[in-house]
Protein backbone atom coordinates (compact mmCIF):
# COMPACT_ATOMS: atom_id res chain seq x y z
CA UNK A 1 0.00 0.00 0.00
CA UNK A 2 3.03 2.31 0.95
CA UNK A 3 4.71 1.88 -2.38
CA UNK A 4 1.80 1.94 -4.56
CA UNK A 5 1.02 5.67 -2.35
CA UNK A 6 4.53 6.70 -2.87
CA UNK A 7 4.35 5.93 -6.70
CA UNK A 8 0.92 7.70 -7.00
CA UNK A 9 1.94 11.00 -4.90
CA UNK A 10 5.92 11.45 -6.60
CA UNK A 11 4.31 10.94 -10.03
CA UNK A 12 1.40 13.66 -9.56
CA UNK A 13 4.54 16.10 -7.86
CA UNK A 14 6.66 15.01 -11.02
CA UNK A 15 3.65 16.73 -13.26
CA UNK A 16 4.47 20.05 -11.98
CA UNK A 17 6.20 22.23 -14.04
CA UNK A 18 9.46 24.51 -13.24
CA UNK A 19 7.43 27.51 -13.35
CA UNK A 20 4.66 26.04 -10.48
CA UNK A 21 7.13 24.94 -8.32
CA UNK A 22 8.67 28.06 -8.39
CA UNK A 23 5.20 30.30 -7.72
CA UNK A 24 4.23 27.45 -4.96
CA UNK A 25 7.36 27.55 -3.20
CA UNK A 26 7.75 31.24 -3.22
CA UNK A 27 4.12 30.82 -1.53
CA UNK A 28 5.43 28.48 1.27
CA UNK A 29 8.44 30.61 2.40
CA UNK A 30 6.23 33.55 2.53
CA UNK A 31 4.56 32.48 4.74
CA UNK A 32 6.82 30.49 6.54
CA UNK A 33 8.57 33.67 6.83
CA UNK A 34 5.83 35.20 8.83
CA UNK A 35 5.39 32.62 11.33
CA UNK A 36 6.10 32.65 14.72
CA UNK A 37 7.89 29.56 14.58
CA UNK A 38 10.16 30.69 12.15
CA UNK A 39 10.69 34.32 13.86
CA UNK A 40 11.88 33.01 17.25
CA UNK A 41 14.01 29.67 16.14
CA UNK A 42 17.52 29.86 16.04
CA UNK A 43 18.80 26.42 14.93
CA UNK A 44 16.45 25.11 12.22
CA UNK A 45 16.89 21.76 10.31
CA UNK A 46 16.12 21.84 6.99
CA UNK A 47 16.32 19.47 3.76
CA UNK A 48 18.04 20.31 0.79
CA UNK A 49 15.18 19.86 -2.23
CA UNK A 50 15.30 17.45 -5.08
CA UNK A 51 13.27 16.68 -7.95
CA UNK A 52 10.18 19.22 -7.35
CA UNK A 53 10.11 19.30 -3.34
CA UNK A 54 9.27 22.54 -2.47
CA UNK A 55 12.33 24.59 -3.03
CA UNK A 56 14.67 25.24 0.29
CA UNK A 57 17.05 27.44 -1.33
CA UNK A 58 15.05 30.72 -0.55
CA UNK A 59 14.45 29.66 3.28
CA UNK A 60 18.10 28.48 3.43
CA UNK A 61 19.64 32.27 2.10
CA UNK A 62 16.89 34.08 4.65
CA UNK A 63 17.78 32.16 7.24
CA UNK A 64 21.54 33.13 6.55
CA UNK A 65 20.38 36.60 6.14
CA UNK A 66 18.45 36.71 9.56
CA UNK A 67 21.76 35.07 11.28
CA UNK A 68 19.73 32.05 11.77
CA UNK A 69 22.00 28.43 11.91
CA UNK A 70 20.91 26.53 9.06
CA UNK A 71 21.55 22.79 9.15
CA UNK A 72 21.61 20.30 6.44
CA UNK A 73 20.92 16.24 6.50
CA UNK A 74 23.86 14.08 6.69
CA UNK A 75 23.06 10.41 5.96
CA UNK A 76 24.91 7.62 6.47
CA UNK A 77 24.17 4.64 3.57
CA UNK A 78 26.06 2.52 5.78
CA UNK A 79 24.35 2.74 9.29
CA UNK A 80 20.92 4.47 8.19
CA UNK A 81 21.45 7.17 10.69
CA UNK A 82 21.02 10.88 9.81
CA UNK A 83 22.78 13.66 11.34
CA UNK A 84 23.01 17.37 10.56
CA UNK A 85 25.33 20.03 9.77
CA UNK A 86 25.74 23.24 9.31
CA UNK A 87 25.53 24.75 6.18
CA UNK A 88 26.58 28.58 5.25
CA UNK A 89 26.61 28.82 1.61
CA UNK A 90 24.91 27.02 -1.05
CA UNK A 91 28.75 27.62 -2.28
CA UNK A 92 29.80 25.03 -0.07
CA UNK A 93 27.68 21.79 -1.74
CA UNK A 94 29.21 19.26 -4.05
CA UNK A 95 26.30 17.43 -6.33
CA UNK A 96 26.87 13.39 -6.93
CA UNK A 97 26.17 11.49 -9.89
CA UNK A 98 22.47 11.89 -9.12
CA UNK A 99 22.59 15.37 -8.78
CA UNK A 100 21.88 15.60 -5.18
CA UNK A 101 23.71 18.23 -3.50
CA UNK A 102 26.33 16.95 -0.80
CA UNK A 103 28.35 18.70 2.16
CA UNK A 104 32.10 17.52 1.94
CA UNK A 105 32.98 15.69 5.13
CA UNK A 106 35.61 18.59 5.60
CA UNK A 107 32.96 21.35 5.62
CA UNK A 108 30.60 19.30 8.56
CA UNK A 109 30.32 20.56 11.73
CA UNK A 110 27.91 18.31 13.07
CA UNK A 111 24.95 19.93 15.53
CA UNK A 112 23.60 18.08 18.22
CA UNK A 113 19.51 17.10 18.05
CA UNK A 114 19.33 18.70 21.14
CA UNK A 115 19.95 21.86 19.91
CA UNK A 116 17.57 21.98 16.94
CA UNK A 117 14.48 24.63 17.63
CA UNK A 118 12.68 23.72 14.50
CA UNK A 119 12.30 20.75 11.87
CA UNK A 120 11.24 21.58 8.46
CA UNK A 121 10.45 18.46 6.67
CA UNK A 122 10.27 17.07 3.09
CA UNK A 123 8.01 14.18 2.23
CA UNK A 124 6.19 12.51 -0.36
CA UNK A 125 2.61 13.04 0.99
CA UNK A 126 0.57 13.88 4.48
CA UNK A 127 -2.45 13.64 5.48
CA UNK A 128 -4.67 15.74 7.69
CA UNK A 129 -3.92 13.78 11.34
CA UNK A 130 -0.06 14.99 10.20
CA UNK A 131 1.22 11.64 9.22
CA UNK A 132 3.61 11.44 6.84
CA UNK A 133 4.42 9.22 3.87
CA UNK A 134 8.70 9.32 3.78
CA UNK A 135 10.86 7.80 0.96
CA UNK A 136 10.89 4.65 2.96
CA UNK A 137 14.44 4.64 3.95
CA UNK A 138 13.01 5.36 7.92
CA UNK A 139 16.04 8.43 8.15
CA UNK A 140 13.76 11.08 9.27
CA UNK A 141 11.75 8.73 11.28
CA UNK A 142 14.93 7.49 13.10
CA UNK A 143 16.18 11.10 13.57
CA UNK A 144 13.04 12.78 14.70
CA UNK A 145 12.94 10.32 17.89
CA UNK A 146 16.16 11.94 18.97
CA UNK A 147 14.42 15.66 19.15
CA UNK A 148 13.53 17.47 22.72
CA UNK A 149 9.78 16.76 22.84
CA UNK A 150 9.40 20.90 22.60
CA UNK A 151 10.67 20.89 18.79
CA UNK A 152 7.82 21.60 16.15
CA UNK A 153 7.34 19.53 13.30
CA UNK A 154 6.85 21.26 10.28
CA UNK A 155 6.68 19.86 6.47
CA UNK A 156 6.53 21.81 3.34
CA UNK A 157 4.39 20.48 0.75
CA UNK A 158 2.13 21.21 -1.60
CA UNK A 159 -1.63 20.79 -1.56
CA UNK A 160 -1.58 18.32 -4.25
CA UNK A 161 0.38 16.08 -1.49
CA UNK A 162 -2.09 16.09 0.89
CA UNK A 163 -4.35 12.40 0.87
CA UNK A 164 -7.86 12.94 1.85
CA UNK A 165 -7.54 9.46 4.47
CA UNK A 166 -5.39 8.36 6.61
CA UNK A 167 -2.09 7.45 5.51
CA UNK A 168 -0.55 3.92 6.82
CA UNK A 169 1.72 4.32 9.34
CA UNK A 170 3.80 2.21 11.72
CA UNK A 171 5.00 2.48 15.33
CA UNK A 172 7.90 4.27 14.31
CA UNK A 173 6.24 7.21 12.17
CA UNK A 174 5.72 10.26 14.36
CA UNK A 175 2.87 13.40 12.88
CA UNK A 176 3.80 16.13 11.89
CA UNK A 177 2.43 19.27 14.36
CA UNK A 178 1.96 21.32 11.13
CA UNK A 179 1.80 21.00 7.27
CA UNK A 180 2.02 24.72 5.09
CA UNK A 181 1.35 24.30 1.37
CA UNK A 182 0.85 26.98 -0.98
CA UNK A 183 -2.53 27.51 0.50
CA UNK A 184 -2.70 27.47 3.99
CA UNK A 185 -0.60 26.28 7.32
CA UNK A 186 -2.82 23.40 8.92
CA UNK A 187 -2.13 22.75 12.35
CA UNK A 188 -2.55 19.51 13.57
CA UNK A 189 -4.54 18.74 16.96
CA UNK A 190 -3.76 15.57 18.48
Amino acid sequence: MKNQLRQYYKQLRNQLSAATVKKYSAQIAAQLFELPLWQNSQTIMLYLSFQNEVSTVAIYQAGWQRGKTMLIPICGPQDGLMEMSCITSMEQLVYNRYGIGELPAHLQHMIAPEQIDLCLIPGIAFDHAGNRLGFGAGYYDRYLLRLRPDVKRLALAYECQLHSQLLPTDQYDLPMDYILTERQLYQITP
